[in-house]
């Protein structure tokens, strides 16, 4: 139950690369810490398990891949254990490119992301505060911010410089309201605030890594629900 709690956490903002979990979880990449004592095998068993109880879908642009049945995910996950075997083995499938290059070659045409039904499976755990999600996207000149918590957005906004090291436009700030949003790619929210507007690269008018107010204000503000290595039955390392 953890992993697949685990699992549907990591895909609950974007769909997720297997490359990011096989051989060995990315946790810098995935922002997640991994689950003490999970192997290849067991992550792989527990996709599949989510794969058939319809929480996870699958999609790959491998030619030949079959992610819509039970058999062809099979070999997809099997095809990416394998990239976890050592070389000298002989179950080792002597087609798997080496680790260095797994990202280039196997592991970019297949992702997975969660259902509407994997979704409500994971809120039951982690216990969303959707009231208080705050979703950004952004270029090299422009980005958007969307929440249903106007004051968290005008907050995140005003510390801009500290989080991203780039500077709002004040003068290309756009506001609008949205009815009926989607705020992630399979949740709607009833109500939120979006503001998008220009950026300039700056450096921050503070430095704050070594303010213990400051990081205890950004993780109170920018947390919406409970991480899977935050819940009581989190193994020990």
């Amino acid at each position: 139950m953890l992993v697949n709690h685990w699992l549907l956490n990591l895909a609950i903002e974007y769909p997720v690369w297997l490359a990011s979990v096989f051989p060995v979880v990315d946790t810098e990449g995935l922002n997640a810490k991994s689950v003490p004592g999970c192997s290849s095998e067991i992550y792989a068993d527990n996709l599949l398990a989510l794969f058939d109880a319809g929480l996870i879908k699958f999609t790959s642009e491998v030619p030949g891949d079959d992610a819509a049945t039970e058999q062809g995910i099979r070999q997809i996950l099997s095809r990416f254990v394998s990239l976890s075997i050592p070389a000298s083995s002989p179950k080792r499938n002597v087609d798997s490119p080496p680790l260095y290059n797994r990202n280039r070659l196997l592991g970019i045409g297949v992702t997975f992301e969660v259902t509407p039904l994997g979704g409500a499976a994971w809120e039951r755990v982690a216990e969303p505060d959707w009231l208080h999600i705050l979703t950004e996207s952004r270029d090299s000149t422009s980005g958007e911010l969307t929440s249903p918590d106007r004051d968290l957005l005008i907050a995140y906004m005003g510390w801009y410089p500290e989080l991203n090291r780039e500077r709002i436009l004040l003068e290309t700030v756009r506001w609008q309201t949205h009815s009926n949003h989607k705020i992630l790619y399979w949740k709607r929210l009833p109500f939120v605030y979006h503001a998008s507007f220009g950026l300039q690269p700056t450096n921050p008018r503070w430095e704050t890594d070594e303010l213990n107010w400051f990081r205890q204000w950004r993780w109170s503000a920018l947390t919406w629900h409970k991480n899977p290595w935050e819940l009581p039955d989190w193994p020990s390392q």
